[in-house]
């Protein structure tokens, strides 16, 4: 059965003159423990040190994981490995139960992949799809959920060249709402970040009916997925109003545990949910997957209050179209409802570039040539001219469920999504492409 894999990381490393955001901690894992969440506590060897009591408590009540703040790496390649050697050294001698095979942080660091892979992590958390700036953070071009790091490039899957390439796994920070993210612009408003939903004002208190439908938009989608990760995330000092951090009134942090409570127990109602560590998750990948499998996800737009203005500047609000988004090893695609070539294709084969963010800067038109139909069966023909070579896909929208896949040319790979669309994978070559499609019916 297919599953949805829920995850919960708490960034839990500041510490000042010997404390910690132990009051924070406590908090969630008030919250959150009772409802059968494990945490994952992302630390530094100084908060591990204060926190070890109340750390190796939960890991053995609960089942919580460590994940390693990830220092600022400075030097050569090797100076850095040395560095975060060092880290995990520190952390371990604190924590000596402690799985330390999950890094959180620095993934802007172009030979973050290297370092890790070279001492054996198993994944990077921290990855925000879509966002650019924000948090001096910008990853857009990159796929969101889970992925397999290209050593070389960061934001890109590792290609798959004849033998399985489990390395580094890249992890989501927090998941996001992805047609309103991906439309908007803003993709911080629209995600699971308590803090973020409520200055936005699209949820509040016990008003969470947005996060409700950003959950059944991903649950709906393990219908076309073997596993869809949904992570979500809350710093431990935004959770306790301290000298560590004056960011969020107490009203504030009461209102975002509220939020947090509410969630899961909406979370729970799936009968094909699976509560996991970053740890537990990562090794479930790896153990599962020898590629990036290819991800399919349709949405449909939530309806949600007027944002905030002075949190939400700039921004358009929809509402937006039905969007069928796709990813790969090579390619990540967005599609709007009935338009059957993609408004958005981001070419892993291109370099990574600031305002480019891999993608193409012209998309071919899709023409029309044949749509037969026989007693059960269907044939269409569709010509597509490309100025390059260039991975492609073909988003044929409507009700498809009475057939099935017959002889394809140049077909990488088609899923059929019952009643809402069939997609078809290829790559184009220069010039004109024409594919033959048959469906045979069932």
């Amino acid at each position: 059965m297919s599953e949805l894999v829920y995850l919960f990381a708490s960034l839990a490393d500041r510490h000042r003159d010997g404390v910690t955001s132990l009051d924070g901690m406590r908090l969630l894992s008030d919250t959150l423990h009772p409802l059968g969440v494990k945490i994952t506590w992302i630390v530094s060897p100084q908060s591990a040190r204060i926190a070890q009591t109340e750390l190796t408590q939960w890991h053995g009540d609960f089942g919580d994981d460590i994940a390693i703040a990830t220092p600022a790496l400075t030097g050569s390649l090797d100076e850095k490995k040395e560095q975060m050697a060092a880290t995990r050294d520190s952390i371990q001698k604190a924590l000596p139960w402690a799985d330390l095979t999950i890094a959180a942080w620095g993934h802007q660091d172009p030979q973050i992949v290297a370092v890790l892979e070279d001492l054996g992590f198993q994944g990077l958390w921290g990855f925000c799809w879509e966002q650019i700036e924000i948090d001096n953070i910008t990853d857009r071009g990159c796929p969101w959920g889970f992925y397999f790091m290209d050593r070389d490039e960061r934001l890109r899957p590792a290609r798959h060249q004849g033998k399985p390439c489990r390395g580094v796994v890249g992890m989501e920070w927090t998941a996001r709402d992805l047609l309103k993210s991906f439309h908007s612009g803003n993709p911080c408003i629209y995600s699971t970040d308590p803090n973020d939903v409520a200055r936005g004002s699209i949820c509040s208190w016990e008003d969470i009916e947005y996060w409700k439908g950003v959950a059944d938009n991903y649950i709906q989608n393990t219908r076309y997925n073997d596993h869809v990760f949904l992570l979500q995330h809350q710093e431990a000092h935004e959770s306790e109003r301290s000298d560590l951090c004056q960011c969020y009134t107490v009203e504030d942090i009461r209102e975002s545990v509220i939020m947090l409570d509410r969630f899961v127990r909406h979370l729970k109602n799936f009968p094909n949910l699976k509560m996991l560590t970053l740890q537990e998750a990562a090794r479930l990948y790896r153990e599962r997957y020898d590629k990036t499998p290819s991800s399919y996800m349709l949405w449909t737009d939530i309806p949600t209050p007027p944002p905030n203005p002075d949190y939400t500047w700039s921004m358009p609000t929809g509402p937006w179209p039905k969007t069928f988004l796709f990813y790969d090893c090579d390619t990540q695609m967005m599609f709007i409802e009935n338009k059957v070539e993609p408004v958005c294709i981001r070419n892993y084969h291109r370099p990574w570039k600031r305002e480019e963010y891999f993608a193409e800067p012209f998309i071919p038109r899709t023409k029309l040539v044949r749509n037969v139909r026989y007693h059960w069966d269907r044939e269409i023909e569709i010509e597509v001219t490309s100025p390059k070579a260039m991975p492609f896909g073909l988003a044929l929208w409507g009700d498809y469920s009475l057939y099935q896949l017959g002889d394809c040319p140049g077909l990488i790979e088609g899923k059929m999504l019952p009643h809402e669309l069939l997609f078809l994978r290829y790559d184009l070559q220069e010039g004109k492409n024409v594919f033959h499609i048959q469906l045979r019916g069932k």
